[in-house]
């Protein structure tokens, strides 16, 4: 379509006259005509394609091409993304992305199983910062009943906000189980299920 558009122009021009230049002027705009439709068929190609099963995208290194190809994510977000990025903001956690405008906790939960955040390793003057490592398979569960922010932290998909926000409603009751965590606001099923067997909910009698 753009190229379409681009060759009436071009024609227009030289039905009025353009074409009193000289031939080679005429194919050199022909070929960069040529070369920005290729870059744009390319870029709509790459804004497209759907992510295939365990790709991850790093939100500290894609550009808004490949952020837009997460869900729930379009062109204004992943735009919001790279401009958050530009001012400063480090991504090391999936909660870190709730400070960008247009990423809330429902478009988080349906994110979080496509990032990764290796370029968090390095902060924007090159320092290496340590990354958090996550629980591992076959470690004790966190108990959601008398764990503290940091160990609710290292749970994957829960950051600073996430964690502050499950003490909250700790206070208001304790767990009885694992699914009590949707009372939780920003938790669905989704998290929910990737938590479990790495929490537990443990003093109720």
């Amino acid at each position: 379509m753009l190229l379409v558009i681009s060759l009436a122009r071009y024609g227009g021009d030289v039905f009025t006259g353009f074409s009193a230049r000289d031939a080679g002027t005429h194919i050199t705009i022909l070929d960069s005509l040529r070369v920005q439709t290729r870059a744009a068929i390319s870029e709509e190609a790459r804004r497209t394609r759907s992510l295939e099963r365990g790709e991850m995208i790093d939100p500290n290194m894609a550009d808004a091409t490949e952020l837009d190809r997460l869900p729930g994510v379009g062109p204004a977000t992943a735009s919001e993304i790279v401009s958050a990025r530009a001012a400063g903001l480090v991504f090391r956690r999936p909660d870190d992305l709730l400070a960008v405008r247009g990423i809330g906790p429902a478009t988080l939960e349906r994110l979080v199983e496509h990032l990764a955040f290796e370029g968090a390793l390095h902060n924007p003057s090159g320092r290496v910062r340590r990354r958090v490592s996550l629980p591992q398979l076959g470690a004790a569960p966190v108990d959601l009943n008398s764990a503290d922010v940091a160990a609710l932290e290292r749970l994957p998909g829960v950051g600073p906000a996430l964690a502050a926000r499950i003490l909250e409603e700790r206070r208001e009751g304790l767990f009885k189980g694992i699914e009590d965590l949707v009372r939780v606001h920003g938790i669905g099923t989704a998290t929910v299920e990737r938590l479990r067997g790495r929490v537990v909910a443990r003093g109720i009698r």
